[in-house]
């Protein structure tokens, strides 16, 4: 049996059909349309790829500073007849609650820091210096320190040696590790840095921020134990235990002056004195004697 010729009433069914494919093929070129300008007005997005958050920025260095951005473009500021758009503009860069700078481009920068804890934080802003909505930035927590940012601080006494005797003043010597030596003006305590305390018995006779020999005077009689200490910026002790050490010596009267214990400008003062007595003593006695020729028959 031959298949029957389609009837008249079969093409408005093919007309549908078309008309169908149609409708679905226009929902998909405005898909992918959407989807394009979705991508498009992305919004912006900043990140702080270094220093990592917390990291510590050792020996008096400025921290380097390297940041990504997306969906935005950075363009000078206040250019004369152009129409800023809402994805480009410039970065402002804040050390914790002070503005540092103004950014052009997407590159690295150096920023100075003092010691003790700061926040780095970059902003992005529109041309006209405006903050984007919503706000676009990015932070991180550092902490600076002049000292090393590596190895426990360490300190051991070269002299006076165990038991020594001595005169009431004597040169302690120590050996400092991992630790650098900075003025104490009230800064922020920083890792790794501060000042060393003398000490005689328990008592802090001295703070001194030198590698070299010091010299204590007028340490009393008998058996006494001398220290010393690596301490923080605000005085407080660090916990390691061998940032400390301490000698015991014995120290017996002494009713001359040992000149070890007199320093090289007390050396020149004391020589300065004695030569001018005795200039001042060799004329006393010529004029003596010229008086006295002069006055005999």
């Amino acid at each position: 049996m031959r298949p029957q010729a389609p009837t008249a009433r079969q093409h408005p069914e093919a007309r549908r059909r078309s008309t169908m494919l149609a409708l679905v093929a226009l929902m998909s070129l405005l898909g992918v349309s959407l989807s394009s300008s979705t991508a498009v007005a992305a919004a912006p997005s900043l990140t702080i790829v270094s220093p990592a958050n917390g990291a510590v920025i050792a020996n008096g260095t400025s921290v380097l500073v390297d940041f990504l951005v997306s969906n935005f473009a950075f363009v000078q500021p206040g250019r004369v007849g152009q129409i800023g758009s809402p994805n480009e503009g410039h970065a402002n860069v804040f050390l914790d609650t002070q503005y540092i700078r103004l950014l052009t481009a997407v590159e690295p920068f150096s920023l100075p820091v003092t010691s003790g804890a700061h926040t780095i934080r970059i902003q992005l802003v529109a041309d006209n210096g405006t903050l984007l909505n919503p706000d676009v930035s990015a932070s991180v927590g550092v902490v600076a320190t002049h000292g090393p940012d590596e190895g426990a601080p360490r300190l051991k006494i070269l002299s006076p040696t165990p038991l020594e005797a001595t005169g009431h003043g004597i040169y302690v010597s120590y050996r400092i590790e991992n630790f650098t030596l900075v003025e104490p003006r009230g800064q922020p305590n920083a890792p790794s840095e501060g000042h060393v305390q003398l000490l005689v018995g328990t008592d802090v006779v001295m703070e001194v921020i030198q590698y070299e020999p010091v010299l204590l005077v007028s340490l009393p009689e008998g058996d006494i134990t001398i220290g010393a200490r690596l301490v923080n910026n605000d005085d407080t002790v660090l916990a390691n235990p061998s940032a400390s050490a301490t000698v015991a010596i014995h120290v017996v009267a002494s009713s001359s002056v040992s000149l070890p214990l007199v320093s090289n400008g007390g050396i020149a003062l004391l020589l300065a004195f004695i030569l001018v007595v005795l200039i001042l003593r060799r004329r006393k006695l010529a004029a003596r004697d010229a008086n006295a020729r002069g006055g005999s028959p």
